[in-house]
């Protein structure tokens, strides 16, 4: 902290955790947005950019508290920039605890994100992150208060005559001697050379680690691919009509699958073009199908409440984590388009426009009954 605040260099490391954390700690998610890129999916590149916004949400959540309590505590010695600097200083011991807890999670094969096994991290990774915050408080008020100067600025004390005709220097009062200066070739340099050492170690076996594990998982990372099989289900309705609704019997229909969720935002924005969609394109031989993916944290009763006060023209069934783990759904919302033989046309992953889905249902649809097909070729007279 001390050679922090007189070289700065915090918030730049924090960055750099940042960026080497979402590649070495969260490998198999970058695989997996990476690979989603290699298909017609619209969204693929969102979800790469959030493997590196979810890593900057965790930084974010110790460096802007850590920076405003320093702001807070230091008093008049308070300075915006030198204290952005300690309290992300702060992230470091925290980044290192959660990542060696999240290498564990992934060496042990409990998930791909670990996140139930990374919640036990939360405590240590705050508690080490507490303690530099308290070193970073420390430094900040050693600080010389504005006006006051500091000891190095004091003025000196005045010569005498005759040691200066005698060439000597002169000796001040002992109550007058200032502190030597702070300078950075005085500061711990091999301690910081440690805990880099340290993290940087961490990092290396992250990223081997979750290499190990991707190359082993490498099918479930694999998005849907275009032209394969739609994987088929089962699953209860929990709208108004009841019964079970099973995706095979829609064979000969264009199915557009929507996965969504009450908690999702950009989920409940799409309500409305799907509802608009279904109207325009429902002659037309094409059926949709909402997926209910909202989990545990909700209720069947409180999705059926949902559903009575925006009732759905089209089927919504229940998941139980069944569907959503054939279409290796990771973010909602996502839609799958399908075409008549069965087959995986297009994916859609976060909000898409209507417009963007009626070109895709087109395509997949074909021309109107009495419609001229479009033909190739100039022609002569």
């Amino acid at each position: 902290m001390r050679r922090i605040e007189v070289q700065g260099g915090g918030f730049r490391d924090a960055l750099i955790l940042v960026l080497l954390g979402g590649v070495c700690l969260r490998f198999p998610q970058l695989a997996e947005a990476a690979l989603g890129m290699t298909q017609p999916s619209q969204g693929a590149f969102l979800r790469l950019i959030g493997v590196f916004s979810n890593e900057a949400r965790e930084a974010a959540m110790i460096v802007i508290p850590a920076t405003l309590a320093l702001t807070l505590l230091a008093g008049r010695r308070r300075d915006g920039t030198l204290d952005l600097e300690l309290g992300s200083a702060c992230y470091a011991p925290f980044f290192v605890v959660r990542a060696v807890v999240r290498i564990g999670v992934v060496a042990a094969g409990l998930t791909v994100s670990g996140r139930a096994g990374e919640a036990l991290a939360y405590g240590p990774a705050v508690a080490w992150a507490g303690l530099a915050f308290f070193r970073a408080l420390q430094v900040a008020r050693a600080r010389p208060e504005p006006g006051r100067g500091s000891a190095e600025d004091a003025p000196a004390p005045a010569a005498d005559p005759a040691a200066s005709a005698a060439g000597a220097e002169p000796e001040p009062a002992a109550d007058q001697v200032p502190a030597p200066p702070l300078r950075p070739v005085d500061l711990p340099a091999r301690r910081a050379r440690v805990g880099g050492l340290v993290a940087f170690a961490v990092l290396l076996l992250g990223l081997g680690v979750n290499l190990a594990w991707a190359s082993r998982h490498y099918d479930a990372l694999k998005p849907i691919a275009h032209g394969e099989p739609a994987p088929g289900f089962e699953l209860p309705r929990v709208d108004a009509t009841g019964g079970r609704l099973a995706l095979g019997t829609l064979r000969g229909k264009v199915v557009l699958l929507d996965f969504w969720a009450t908690w999702c935002p950009p989920c409940l924005q799409m309500i409305p073009v799907l509802h608009d969609l279904h109207h325009e394109w429902g002659a037309r031989g094409v059926e949709m199908v909402g997926v209910s993916s909202d989990g545990a944290q909700t209720s069947p009763d409180e999705i059926r409440a949902f559903l009575r006060d925006r009732p759905s023209p089209y089927p919504m069934v229940l998941d139980d984590g069944t569907a959503n783990a054939l279409y290796k759904i990771r973010a909602l919302p996502q839609l799958v388009l399908i075409d008549r033989e069965g087959a995986i046309r297009k994916v859609f992953i976060g909000y898409t426009s209507k417009r963007e889905l009626a070109s895709a249902l087109a395509e997949a649809v074909g021309p109107a009954p009495g419609a001229p097909e479009a033909k190739s070729g100039a022609t002569t007279n």
